[in-house]
């Protein structure tokens, strides 16, 4: 501890020593960096990189930016990937970056940002994860020229960025031109910016992003978006549009449709959604549509076109009365369904048509073959005969979940099966006519003559029964054959007469 103190000392020391120096440089000197940061270099042989360094400045008073690197992570930067952070600090102005060759991962959260240099990446041209996020930028302070490259053959290059951050700061508008040198961009967020109606240039902006996978536009106040800004992006994947004030899903969604996999639109003023609302975006896996405090309809046909959903999420939607699963049996790749916590009575499921089950001799009805989860919880159910029909129909799938679950679902009327898990509606007779279980239907079989294996047991049978018989008779006839000679040789026959007759009787009356 003394020896750590020391060392603090001796660079605060230094600090005042070159404080005219660094107010008019404005980088933080290197010397003792790593007595008050964090710095780790890790030799680990990989495909892709030599070796890992960390450079963790987090919350440390520092003011401006790194004069260099660390001694400890060397000269030669190309095979290294190195992981830099200066979050938490009061840096308000982010000048340049010290330079390397290696791949670089950079955080700058929480700075006060409010300016960033022109060409601040010059020297980094292999950076490609950028955060500025919880700062207070502005689309003023962002300009195209802060993320150019090197300059060759008459134009600048263009800079390694996949990823960057500006979520949670100031921004109101975007420089068209802004991602001009950001061309292997594949993930941005903007959340939690005020953008609004779109400007031009932000739209332009945006639009200009061929390579973008994920775009993250949640609660940025936004009404609507353009066509023209989904036009030119042919890859995206993944869309966040949560928190903002469509009162319906934007149409030009439709134009992701060859690559969308994930939607994101809840916590919106939507007071309905219909068959057009998500139309043939047949590639969609993941829907959320949870937190919508108005919405309370959601119509015949609106997942109909879904036809690779996996996964939707309708909770927490407070004025959602019921919900039609019928809409959801195309569904047949739909692994988890989240419809909690709204205020839904009913569940309504037309007859389903009995699908053959390989493991067994029956068949049953399965509407949804891979569902694995269902959220039922935190709802007004009235426990009727209708109701009970949909949970008998797909109780084989949501037993073992409502089993381990610390907030199954539960009647809330009639008064009299308040609180009653809707697992255990079996023990009640809530159907004047017998209940609408899963049906049994016995499979066809051949009749037992015409199977091979009934024919090979049957012929064996008659044989073994033949064999039996057989020696049985031969035993007879010759234990027979043995008794009649036995007869013959040892025995005569039996003369009888009377008492008067006899010799002995003369004698005895004599």
């Amino acid at each position: 501890m003394t020896h750590l103190c020391s060392k603090i000392f001796l660079f605060l020391l230094v600090a005042v020593s070159v404080g005219h120096t660094l107010t008019d440089t404005e980088f933080e000197p290197v010397e003792g960096i790593c007595d008050i940061c964090t710095c780790s270099v890790r030799n680990e042989a990989s495909a892709l990189h030599l070796s890992y360094s960390i450079l963790d400045c987090s919350t440390k008073n520092l003011r401006h930016m790194l004069a260099s690197w660390p001694d400890i992570f060397g000269n030669d930067h190309d095979d290294q990937e190195i992981v830099f952070s200066l979050s938490g600090n009061d840096i308000k102005s982010l000048q340049q970056l010290p330079a390397t060759g290696a791949d670089l991962v950079f955080s700058c959260r929480h700075c006060n940002l409010t300016e960033l240099a022109s060409a601040a990446f010059l020297d980094t041209p292999n950076i490609i994860r950028l955060d500025l996020s919880w700062n207070l930028l502005t689309g003023d302070v962002l300009r195209p020229d802060i993320f150019r490259g090197k300059y060759a053959e008459q134009e600048y290059e263009s800079i390694a960025l996949d990823e960057l951050d500006l979520s949670y700061n100031s921004i109101e508008f975007l420089d068209g031109s802004l991602f001009e040198h950001m061309v292997h961009l594949r993930r941005l967020s903007l959340s939690h910016n005020a953008l609004g109606e779109l400007t031009d240039g932000t739209v332009q902006a945006l639009g200009s992003i061929s390579r973008l996978e994920h775009l993250d536009l949640s609660n940025t106040e936004l009404v609507d978006i353009p066509r023209a800004m989904f036009e030119k992006i042919e890859g995206l994947r993944e869309l966040l549009l949560q928190g903002n004030k469509f009162t319906t899903v934007p149409s030009s969604i439709g134009l992701l449709k060859p690559t969308l996999m994930a939607l994101y639109v809840g916590e919106n003023p939507i007071q309905q959604l219909n068959d057009e609302s998500f139309f043939d975006l047949d590639h969609l896996t993941q829907l959320n549509i949870s937190g919508m405090p108005l919405l309370d309809d959601i119509g015949v046909g609106t997942f109909g076109g879904l036809k690779s959903l996996e996964v939707l999420t309708c909770s927490h939607n407070p004025m959602l009365v019921e919900f039609d699963m019928s809409d959801l049996k195309g569904l047949i790749r739909l692994r988890q369904l989240d419809i909690s916590h709204c205020s839904i009575k009913n569940l309504h499921l037309d007859e389903p048509i009995p699908v053959q089950d390989k493991t067994s001799d029956i068949a049953y009805i399965d509407v949804f073959p891979k569902l694995r989860s269902v959220k039922l919880e935190g709802n007004r159910w009235h426990c009727d005969c209708e109701l009970y029909e949909t949970i008998e129909s797909i109780k084989h799938i949501l037993e073992d979940e409502f089993q381990h679950s610390r907030s199954e679902a539960r009647c809330e009327t009639p008064y009299d099966l308040a609180a009653l898990p809707l697992t255990d509606l079996a023990d009640k007779s809530l159907c004047s006519s017998p209940p609408k279980k899963v049906p049994k239907i016995p499979i066809y079989e051949a009749p037992a003559f015409l199977r091979p294996r009934s024919i090979v047991l049957s012929l064996l049978s008659v044989v073994i029964v033949l064999l039996v018989g057989l020696i049985i008779g031969v035993i007879f006839v010759f234990v027979k054959r043995k008794l009649k000679g036995n007869d013959v040789g040892f025995t005569s026959p039996v003369r009888y007469t009377t008492v008067r007759n006899s010799t002995t009787s003369t004698i005895l009356q004599a």
